[in-house]
């Protein structure tokens, strides 16, 4: 008959962090003692460090238990916040305040009015915040300048809770001012041979129930060979263990451990609680009658298959399957690639650069191009070239300009004479495109009737300047 279910409160192991259920080691008793004392005592910061499994939340929540009369209490996890509305939010749903749908600055408003309601109460804001290591430096930040509220006495007690990265984060430059306000480090470890012997009994016994029945004699040592003392992992395997006994009334055997180990664990068991005294014959006796307390074919009809130890024969079925014999048997292969044969050194051939044809570095390129007209163009030079005769046509152009009104009584443009000689013999258009097709690019709209010989002027700044002087004025037509 399978193993019933157990109430939660009747399974003395357990992975989740229950208060009822806390061990007094003398490491995590310690550092629960600093904590508690910090803040009280407004003392700053508090720093908890330790590897996974070593009950840096279960310590965070027994302070929250015994500092909640007292204070605002707000037990945070680090890793669901990422942003300062996020933060702000937690605080104030952990303390009981509204946070939905308020802005990100009236939610920090609102924790430190809280804060200072607190503080004229003679009380204070206690943030737990576990995971601390997985918060954004910024945030960490926020959590410092909420101790700089002004209050007649500190009001905000913050403690963090984390791996080393925690501690790494908080040695670096721009971290110092959170740093200089740590007033108490904690360090936990996992728990050695006498406190794991205690831990077990401890669990036991607040469950109602006595280890010495439920487990037999070299439980206890192969449970801390196989754990090296971590709580956490204790709870999972002997958790585990009580699952692969099966019936309630059996007793759990070291071999169970060895199986409830590879079960949680899936690596070769034996070896590492081989100073235990386990044999294989044992094991391989707990393995079968685990398997007979459990359904070992699936719904699909398909076998369970399990891998055994490092010296256990793989099934009788896979005896036709060499490729299905257990992978952790075997010599080390090493992978080593023929430089010949590796597609990474294959030679490619480069390709030949190709210049841009069009590509123009000064007026002198333009020479070589092929020219092409606009109807617009053409235009633009009809009207240059009239303008440009009649401006040459006057008796002295620059005196005209400047002491004479015209006959029609609009001022002409700019003297076109003042860069050129007045000697100069006026040249025809084709002249004209001959001498300036260096540095003239002429559009063409049409390139199945190219222009045979497209008018091309020379034009002046001192032209246009005429020109649009003329179309202000509203001298069009001429």
């Amino acid at each position: 008959m399978p193993f019933p279910p157990r109430h939660p409160s009747t399974r003395p192991f357990m992975a989740a962090p229950r208060t009822q259920f806390f061990h007094p080691a003398a490491v995590i008793d310690g550092a629960l003692a600093a904590t508690e004392r910090a803040i009280r005592r407004a003392e700053g910061f508090v720093l908890v460090v330790g590897p996974a499994g070593t009950g840096k939340s279960l310590l965070l929540a027994k302070v929250a238990e015994s500092v909640r009369d007292d204070f605002d209490c707000a037990l945070l996890s680090g890793a669901r916040i990422c942003t300062r509305r996020a933060l702000w939010q937690s605080v104030l749903a952990a303390i009981g305040e509204p946070y939905r749908g308020i802005g990100e600055s009236d939610l920090r408003m609102a924790v430190i009015e809280r804060i200072r309601a607190l503080a004229a109460a003679g009380s204070g804001l206690v943030l737990l915040v576990d995971e601390a290591h997985t918060l954004p430096t910024r945030l960490l930040e926020e959590l410092r300048l909420l101790t700089n509220v002004p209050t007649p006495l500190p009001a905000v007690h913050i403690a963090l809770a984390g791996s080393q990265k925690l501690e790494e984060t908080l040695g670096l430059p721009r971290m110092e001012s959170l740093a200089q306000r740590i007033a108490v480090r904690a360090y936990l470890e996992p728990l050695d041979h006498a406190e794991t012997m205690a831990y077990l009994r401890t669990q036991t016994r607040v469950a109602g129930l006595d280890w010495d029945r439920l487990f037999a004699p070299g439980c206890d040592d192969a449970v801390f060979a196989a754990t090296d003392g971590v709580p956490r992992l204790v709870n999972q395997l002997c958790d585990q263990a009580l699952v692969t006994a099966g019936d309630a009334g059996r007793v759990v055997t070291p071999a169970n451990i060895a199986v409830a180990w590879g079960e949680i664990q899936r690596l070769p068991v034996h070896a590492s609680i081989a100073r235990a005294g386990i044999d294989d014959v044992a094991i391989a006796g707990a393995r079968e009658d685990a398997s007979r307390d459990r359904d070992t074919t699936s719904s699909d009809g398909f076998d369970v298959v399990e891998f055994g130890g490092l010296d256990e024969a793989p099934p009788r079925h896979h005896a036709a399957h060499p490729a299905a014999v257990d992978p952790w048997v075997g010599p080390d292969v090493e992978l080593v690639f023929d430089g010949a044969d590796d597609p990474f050194e294959e030679f490619f051939q480069h390709e030949e650069r190709v210049v841009e044809r069009y590509l123009m570095q000064g007026p002198d390129d333009f020479s070589g191009q092929s020219h092409v007209s606009s109807r617009e163009g053409l235009g633009i030079g009809r009207l240059l070239a009239a303008f440009e005769r009649e401006v040459e046509s006057l008796p002295n152009p620059a005196a005209d300009l400047g002491h004479a009104t015209p006959r029609d009584g609009r001022l002409p443009a700019p003297a076109a004479t003042e860069t050129r000689p007045e000697t100069r013999p006026e040249a025809s258009p084709a002249e004209t495109a001959l001498d300036d097709d260096a540095d003239m690019v002429v559009i063409e709209d049409d390139l199945d009737e190219p222009t045979a010989n497209p008018a091309v002027f020379t034009v002046r700044p001192a032209d246009y300047r005429s020109l649009f002087t003329r179309l202000r004025r509203g001298d069009r037509g001429r």
